[in-house]
Formats: C-alpha cells, sequence, structure tokens
C-alpha cells in the first residue's frame, strides 16, 4: 500500500488552526525560497484564482489580491512523513517512508486477514491519518511501483492479482509512468499513449531500442521484478514538535494544537505496540523555553486523557511569554499495561466502566492520583515508602517524588492477621493501654530489633483484641518493662 501526502505542506498550516475552514478561505501559498521563488503548494482559495503549484511566485501573486505567504519547511515535511510512518506500524511491521515523494509504503499481504482485508485496511489507514489531519491518497497493489503510481493518481480499484493489475495499469497514459523524460518522449514519438500499447510490443525490440532500464521498469511495475525496501525503524524515544503559526499568549489557547500532538503521540504508541507514564511539555518562547512535567499512576496512550491531565495542568501555569512553537517528549517508553483504564470525570459517585466498576473502585485510583498531581502539582501528593525498619510506628515515610510502580509500592499478599481482620491498618504511635483480659487476645507474632542500640531495643509480643464497641485493636507487650500498648485498627 502507498499512501500519498500531496497537500502535506498545507495539512501541516492547517494543524496550526482551530478553524482549518476559515484558513482555507483567504489565499494561501505556501513558497519555495531560491533565486527564482516558486510555489510549492496553494489552498483552494488561491487554486481557484489560477495559481498552481511550480507556478513563479512572480506569475502567481499576479493572480492573487494580497495572498497569504509563508515559506516551505522541506525539513519540517521530513520529519513529519517518519513520525507517521511510525504511526503506520500498526498496520505493518514493515514501513518504508519516501520523504522527498511525501509518501509511505507499507508491506501489508501478511496483514490484511487481521484487519478483514484490505479495503478495510485501507479505510483504517486513512482514517487515522484524516483524524491527525492530513489528506492522504492511497494506493494498494501486488508491486510498490504500481501502488504508488495507483496512489498519486487516486485509482480506487485493488488489483490482488497480475491479470488485474495489468488491465488496471493498461490504462495509464505514458506520461504517468515512472520513465525518464527520453524514454518517455521516445516512446510517444513512435506513437504510443497508453501503457497497454507498451506492454503489448515485443519485450525484445523495446530493450533493443530503449535498453534494458525501460523492461526493468516494467517489470517492476507488473511486480515480476523485486524491489527491495528498507524498513523504517522508529527512535528510542518519543519526540512531537509543533510550529505555531502565531503567539499563544493563554495557557488554555494551547489545548488545541496540544490536543494535535497527544493523538499523534497515540498513534505512534499503538504502531510500536508501546506506552508511557510520564511525558515532558515544552513551551517554546523566542527566547527561552518552559518545561513542564507530568506523570500519571500508570502508563496509558490515549489522547483524550492525556488531554484532561494537561488541561487541568495548564490550568495552573501562567505563560511568561507567547509561546511560539510545542515540543513533546518521553526518553521512557514502556510495555502497555493490560488495561487502559479511562480517567475519571463526571460524579465519581456515578462513572462505571466497561466492566461495570464504579468510580470507587481501585482500578481506578491511578487515575486519580494522576488528576490530584495535576491539579494540585506533583509535590503536593505523595505516597508513603517502605524504610526498612521493623517498628510500625517507623516503618514508612511520605515521598513526593514521581509516583512510579517500584519495589516499595508492590502489592504484597496479606498476612494471616489481615485475613482475619481486614486489610486497613491505621497505625499510630503507641499509647499505654491497660493489659487486656486473658483469653482475649489472638497472638500474632513477636518483633525483636536493636538489640544492639543500648536502651533502645524493641522487643515485642503483638496480639489483636477487640475493644467495648467492637473494632479490632492491634496491641503489643514490651518485653522490658511489660507493660501493654495500642499500635493501631485493623479494618
Amino acid at each position: 500500500m502507498a499512501i500519498q501526502l500531496p497537500h502535506l505542506a498545507l495539512d501541516l498550516q492547517a494543524r496550526h488552526h482551530a478553524d482549518a475552514d476559515r484558513l482555507a478561505q483567504h489565499p494561501l501559498l505556501i513558497v519555495e525560497r531560491g533565486e527564482r521563488p516558486r510555489v510549492h503548494a496553494a489552498n483552494r482559495a488561491a487554486r481557484r484564482a489560477g495559481a498552481r503549484p511550480g507556478m513563479p511566485l512572480g506569475d502567481a501573486l499576479a493572480l492573487l489580491d494580497t495572498p497569504e505567504l509563508i515559506e516551505d519547511d522541506p525539513v519540517a515535511r521530513a520529519r513529519e512523513i517518519h513520525q507517521l510512518a511510525a504511526a503506520l506500524l500498526q498496520f505493518s511491521d514493515h514501513v518504508h517512508p519516501e520523504p522527498g515523494a511525501q509518501r509511505i509504503l507499507l508491506e501489508v499481504g501478511r496483514s490484511r486477514r487481521l484487519f478483514g482485508g484490505l479495503p478495510a485496511l485501507r479505510e483504517r489507514a486513512e482514517a487515522v491519518l484524516r483524524e491527525l489531519g492530513f489528506q492522504p491518497r492511497t494506493g494498494m497493489a501486488r508491486s510498490p511501483a504500481a501502488a504508488r503510481l495507483l496512489a498519486a493518481h487516486r485509482h480506487p480499484e485493488i488489483p490482488e492479482d497480475r491479470d488485474a493489475l495489468r488491465r488496471s495499469l493498461a490504462r495509464f497514459p505514458l506520461g504517468t509512468l515512472p520513465l525518464p523524460a527520453t524514454t518517455r518522449e521516445a516512446l510517444q514519438a513512435t506513437g504510443l499513449r497508453v501503457f497497454g500499447e507498451l506492454l503489448r510490443l515485443p519485450r525484445a525490440e523495446l530493450a533493443r531500442r530503449h535498453g534494458p532500464d525501460l523492461l526493468q521498469t516494467i517489470d517492476r511495475l507488473l511486480g515480476d521484478a523485486c524491489e527491495t525496501l528498507p524498513r523504517f525503524v522508529p527512535p528510542a524515544t518519543l519526540e512531537l514538535t509543533l510550529r505555531l503559526d502565531h503567539e499563544i499568549r493563554a495557557s488554555t489557547a494551547l489545548v488545541f494544537p496540544l490536543r494535535r500532538l497527544l493523538q499523534q503521540a497515540e498513534q505512534q504508541l499503538r504502531g510500536r505496540a508501546l506506552s508511557l507514564q510520564g511525558m515532558q511539555l515544552d513551551l517554546q518562547h523566542r527566547e527561552d523555553t518552559t518545561r513542564l512535567n507530568l506523570e500519571r499512576g500508570q502508563p496509558g496512550i490515549r489522547a483524550a486523557d492525556w488531554l484532561s491531565l494537561w488541561q487541568t495542568r495548564l490550568e495552573r501555569e501562567t505563560l511568561q511569554a507567547p509561546v511560539i512553537g510545542l515540543r513533546l517528549h518521553s526518553a521512557e517508553l514502556l510495555e502497555p499495561p493490560a488495561t487502559d483504564d479511562g480517567l475519571l470525570t463526571g460524579d465519581p459517585a456515578g462513572d462505571h466502566d466497561d466492566a461495570g466498576h464504579g468510580a470507587g473502585h481501585p482500578r481506578h485510583l491511578p487515575a486519580v492520583l494522576a488528576r490530584l498531581r495535576a491539579r494540585l502539582g506533583a509535590q503536593q501528593v505523595g505516597r508513603l515508602v517502605n524504610r526498612g525498619t521493623p517498628a510500625p510506628e517507623d516503618a514508612q515515610e511520605p515521598v513526593f517524588a514521581a509516583m512510579r510502580p517500584g519495589p516499595d509500592t508492590a502489592t504484597h499478599p496479606p498476612s494471616p492477621a489481615q485475613q482475619a481482620c481486614g486489610t486497613a491498618l491505621w497505625v499510630h504511635a503507641p499509647e499505654p493501654v491497660p493489659a487486656p483480659r486473658s483469653g482475649d487476645t489472638q497472638p500474632l507474632g513477636r518483633l525483636e530489633n536493636g538489640w544492639w542500640d543500648r536502651e533502645n531495643d524493641r522487643r515485642r509480643d503483638y496480639a489483636l483484641t477487640r475493644d467495648v464497641r467492637g473494632r479490632w485493636i492491634w496491641l503489643f507487650r514490651c518485653l522490658r518493662n511489660g507493660g501493654w500498648f495500642r499500635q493501631g485498627y485493623w479494618g
């Protein structure tokens, strides 16, 4: 499958505008700079007035009334082709970008059954690109050369065998074939007009008159000659940039261009079967850069989820200077989680996920924490980590760093006491209490620690009992002085 992006430069401009339709109403020219500036692309309004790609800029200006001129950026176009190639990896593991031709090739023969056939696969690939703001033209054939030709000329058929491909290509004029100009002119001088007429001539005669390169071109078009295409290897990190065509002075106005970047990030991650848990957003000013970091409780890729968090984060950000560009970066790409749950929205008491779990279900906790960090700031939401100290009152401490799963946050199996009394434990500083009545306690075990620390050793026998209100009390008896202390509550 060949995917042609003939309006790539214009599509990139439209991605910067919240109102793309308004952008198309006024004449716009993308200009190739040089000794003789030329029109690289013209929007619909400019084309209606007679401007065409390849036209000298002076001729185009004579036709248009004060058009908007934007300098072409070949580097940005090539970078975008590679970023889209990464997104298209979700349809094939063999993707080949051709930036100079604004085209991407995919070997989809092995993917056809997975997506329900070639027409369905093509439809889904086109839908992904349209969602990202691009206008693709696609062509599908048994050879890369034929797919390129069909895509360039919006050929809707999918010729799956050699005979069908031969019939489809037979109608193409010689001027559309990938031939050197001298060969094309020589063929046309003999009266040939379409590819089908060329195929009816003896191969030996064609080779004698026009050289073996012509036969190689014919064979590549029909799929009789192999064309090796290097595989695209995506970068190890995620990095997306967006240059704004106008300054943005309010942080809330960044939502539209940021949505575009997040949608592209989602498609790239889907193509690579990866996920991410945190990302950095650079707000580029004319003389400086503001860096914002965002972490969520578990890996995820959905653009809508990330955008919700970024909106919350940007609401408390005051721009120090106008923003002229965005850069989205993540150096740590992770394996995707088993499920990618959505974030809580609306009434927390009424939300349910696809499995029927309410918003209070533990599976939603990472999402809640991510929203709290985005709203309050990363340093305002922490977690308890294990200090490695046996005494319960000193065993944990709060940490207000990036909250990623680690050894100290792993879920441990419940102890026998937890199984009997529940998993919630409220730990208090030990308080002296009267000794419980004999037979009213359940032994839990002994703690011995600090024997090397003179007068600070901890030797305790732990037990459970109930108070007069029926609550489970966590007690211990100090073996050094025989006193009883309340450590906390179970359940």
